[in-house]
């Protein structure tokens, strides 16, 4: 998957009509130019999922290289437009055969922010916090952030709570080096529990109620999530987080 913004593919649109309606003594070689829109068209082309219409692109490739040759002030005459004009006419037939193929789909909003589900899970955190998780960890939210942007709600509450139970893990295993992490979420608390640390004692009440309320019935194949249930356990996890990252760093 890669993002490309809704502008790229107007401007694309915007380079095809160009060229397909070029006129006579236009411009070749200046900024906006003809050879200017064909080397954007081309870029955009090669750079898309169009891979039909890359297979497309040499005679339009062959047609820049001619007008590369042609000194500054060359004026665009009739030959060189309807040359163009049926190149065009050629690749709009294949663009559109492909494109109907193809689909773009629109995000709609959510109560967290877009974008930073996308692309910067980490403000979603407090200063530093998703820096200083372990790389598994991150890559559960960043995935569970995906899922809730893409509206599958289930998915990133399984991502996000898996995200939860490996730092209690990690916790434990800060605190005490012998003990078994292998050991589900449950006994993971209990375990943190009986080492009698009063600094964690709101922590994890915080993390029972994660377990209790979403953690356990997660597991059981008829909860299916919302998107506003998912957002409302993401936001939960993610303050748990910020809690036991500070009270790794200050203990």
């Amino acid at each position: 998957m890669k993002p490309v913004a809704l502008l790229k593919y107007i401007e694309f649109g915007a380079e095809l009509s160009f060229l397909r309606s070029t006129r006579e003594g236009d411009l070749v070689h200046a900024e906006g130019g003809i050879i200017f829109n064909i080397e954007l068209f081309i870029q955009f082309v090669k750079e898309s999922e169009f891979k039909v219409t890359k297979n497309a692109l040499p005679e339009i490739i062959l047609m820049k290289q001619r007008l590369d040759k042609t000194p500054e002030d060359y004026i665009y005459n009739k030959k060189d437009r309807l040359e163009l004009f049926n190149i065009m006419e050629r690749l709009l037939f294949v663009i559109r055969s492909e494109a109907s193929l193809q689909y773009a789909f629109i995000l709609s909003d959510k109560r967290i922010d877009i974008n930073k589900l996308l692309f910067n899970i980490e403000l979603l955190f407090a200063k530093d916090v998703y820096d200083s998780l372990p790389h598994l960890i991150q890559g559960d939210f960043k995935e569970g952030g995906k899922c809730i942007a893409f509206v599958l709600p289930t998915s990133g509450a399984f991502n996000t709570l898996r995200g939860v139970e490996g730092l209690l893990r990690t916790l434990l295993k800060k605190l005490d080096p012998q003990a078994d992490v292998s050991i589900p979420m449950g006994p993971v608390i209990k375990s943190l529990r009986d080492l009698n640390n009063s600094k964690l004692s709101v922590l994890l009440d915080n993390c029972d109620r994660i377990r209790d309320n979403y953690r356990n019935p997660t597991i059981h194949p008829e909860k299916i999530y919302n998107i506003e249930e998912v957002q409302d356990l993401f936001n939960l996890c993610v303050g748990v987080v910020n809690d036991i990252i500070t009270f790794m760093k200050n203990n």
